[in-house]
């Protein structure tokens, strides 16, 4: 079972767009967030074609490019019920516009005896969560990946896996806040003591971390047309550092 802390971000493509009278899923594409990093490893990935046992239409290759022909090889969704359900069990999924992917997995789940999908996971909207963050901007997949400077050039049709990957780009960027401190109901007389310095445990930021930061940073500079505190703070200390070296 997947870890309660793990994120999937999750997309589907469809053959149309009304799960309840015959539209069928034909691709689900599932990126697992770990640590706020997004890996290139298969553990972390998943896109599984599926045989909707109908028609594609003609409208909705348009969209997507997947063909009926494509997908007559394909396993059925009762086939790949079990493997689906093994990666995002006990995660949260991360789903733009979660009512209509879910819809079509609770339909396609409950074809097949394994309930809904809420059996399984808990779902966080990305559409929901842009309007309240970002309030009235268009909360597109592709608005969003102008706004943050993600590069979703290669989305030139739908793809379940490719727009789950733009998706955690995405709530990355929509997540990064801090949280609101508070010490108002601290008593500060009665504070813990300080540990020592040798007794505290210093993890360092990875190479990809420190890349990421830095990616962060310089999207904060560009629209704030201003060097972002954290930069004015880091120069003295590489100085000083330098200084010491010297």
């Amino acid at each position: 079972m997947a870890s309660p802390n793990r994120l999937i971000t999750l997309d589907t493509e469809t053959t149309g767009l009304d799960a309840q009278n015959g539209d069928r899923i034909i691709e689900i594409g599932c990126v697992a967030i770990e640590g706020r990093m997004m890996r290139s490893t298969d553990e972390h990935h998943l896109q599984i074609f599926v045989n909707p046992e109908r028609e594609v239409p003609e409208e909705a290759v348009a969209i997507h490019g997947i063909t009926t022909e494509y997908l007559q090889d394909k396993p059925k969704f009762a086939e790949i019920a079990d493997k689906f359900i093994d990666f995002v069990k006990g995660s949260t999924l991360v789903i733009h516009n979660a009512a209509f992917d879910t819809g079509f997995l609770d339909m396609e789940l409950g074809r097949c005896g394994r309930g809904k999908i809420s059996d399984y996971c808990q779902v966080i909207d990305t559409v929901k969560l842009a309007k309240k963050l970002l309030p009235g901007r268009a909360v597109s997949l592709d608005s969003l990946c102008r706004y943050y400077e993600i590069d979703n050039s290669n989305r030139t049709l739908h793809g379940a896996l490719l727009d789950a990957e733009l998706l955690a780009e995405v709530y990355l960027s929509l997540s990064r806040g801090q949280d609101t401190l508070t010490l108002v109901n601290e008593d500060i007389d009665n504070l813990p003591p300080m540990p020592a310095f040798d007794a505290s445990i210093v993890i360092k930021a990875s190479p990809e971390e420190l890349a990421e930061h830095e990616r962060i940073l310089d999207i904060a500079e560009k629209k704030a047309k201003a060097t972002p505190a954290w930069r004015k703070t880091a120069e003295p200390a590489e100085k000083s550092d330098a200084a010491a070296s010297a």
